[in-house]
């Protein structure tokens, strides 16, 4: 019988370095980081201010590159694209969400969940179609209609949630997803995306600083110093 290939993980840091400053001034917001995510996974990236969390995120993200070391997305050596190529990444591949939900104020949600599609050069016919099927998902039919300060601020993050998969992404990235929510709204976002992640294995990596939040996901990357901290994942590395 054939020995089983191991799969490509989704996401790898590989010694991953980031630094700013040089000399004496130089400060290393990540030294010598590694770890893999699996497709499917649900992972919280957890710290204090300062810990390497939110620059960790912005490399996974592709909005940053590593100083030193490697990051592959999809088996792909993502930190080493230029910024034309991080951004097609990035479309193509990755939804934000974010604490602030980054909605604009005078623009209905439909037309807000619609707004990546713009790029792609989609039919208005098209993205109103798959605007609405985006919106249905999180739970928001009946509000394709309302502007941001129609809306309660977890409906406001339910529409940035709907923004970030209507372009079906392979890896949602969430930066303090409940950060303005009180505690009953906020575990209702965290059921959203718990069941996202559950029904349609969809990939997610989320920082925050809350324990509770955190106790979601399937597995917690904790920061301090620029390193990994803990990582409850059997066997994993950093």
């Amino acid at each position: 019988m054939n020995a089983s290939i191991p799969s490509t993980p989704l996401l790898a840091f590989t010694k991953v370095w980031r630094s700013y400053g040089e000399g004496e001034m130089q400060i290393h917001a990540l030294a010598d980081v590694s770890f893999e995510i699996e497709k499917g996974a649900f992972v919280a990236v957890t710290g204090p201010s300062g810990s390497g969390k939110s620059t960790a995120m912005n490399i996974l993200g592709s909005l940053d590159t590593p100083t030193r070391g490697a990051y592959y997305f999809m088996g792909n050596d993502a930190g080493g694209l230029d910024k034309v190529k991080r951004a097609e990444l990035r479309n193509r591949h990755i939804g934000f969400v974010f604490q602030g939900y980054n909605l604009l104020p005078r623009t209905t949600a439909l037309e807000n969940v619609e707004l990546p599609l713009v790029y792609r050069g989609l039919s208005a016919h098209t993205r109103r179609t798959l605007a609405r099927r985006a919106l249905a998902q999180v739970g928001l039919e009946g509000r394709e209609d309302h502007t941001p300060s129609a809306l309660s601020g977890g409906q406001q993050q339910r529409v940035a949630i709907a923004r970030a998969l209507v372009s079906e992404p392979t890896l949602l990235v969430a930066d303090e997803p409940t950060g303005n929510l009180d505690t009953g709204r906020s575990h209702e976002i965290m059921a959203l995306l718990t069941g996202l992640n559950r029904q349609q294995g969809l990939t997610i990596v989320m920082v925050t600083h809350e324990a509770d939040i955190a106790a979601f996901a399937g597995r917690q990357i904790g920061f301090r110093d620029g390193r990994i901290a803990f990582d409850s994942s059997a066997g994993a590395t950093g």
